[in-house]
């Protein structure tokens, strides 16, 4: 049973990729932060998911979603705009 209902049209594109991006970066990351750690293990609560895991996760989000990842927008100009609000996120991350 998931801890929270929520299918993937309550998700805009722009969120579906931030959430994307999220995973990326979590895969990539060989020590967590504390504070993202307590997010990704509800305090300690359960294990986070590891590489494997997230991929997998990935697949699934990517198979229900009517966006995917690979072909967010076929405007130029919302691309940009996309490529830019996930930098600004890696920004404030780093």
């Amino acid at each position: 049973m998931p801890l929270h209902s929520c299918t993937l049209t309550d998700i805009d594109r722009y969120e579906l990729a931030m959430i994307l991006a999220g995973l990326r970066l979590l895969q990539q990351t060989p020590a967590l932060p504390p504070e993202i750690k307590e997010i990704a293990t509800e305090c300690g609560a359960f294990t986070s998911l590891g590489w494997a895991e997230i991929e997998t996760l990935i697949g699934r989000i990517n198979s229900a979603s009517e966006y995917p990842w690979r072909d967010v927008t076929e405007d130029d100009a919302e691309t940009a705009a996309l490529e830019a609000r996930v930098a600004a996120l890696f920004e404030e991350i780093v």
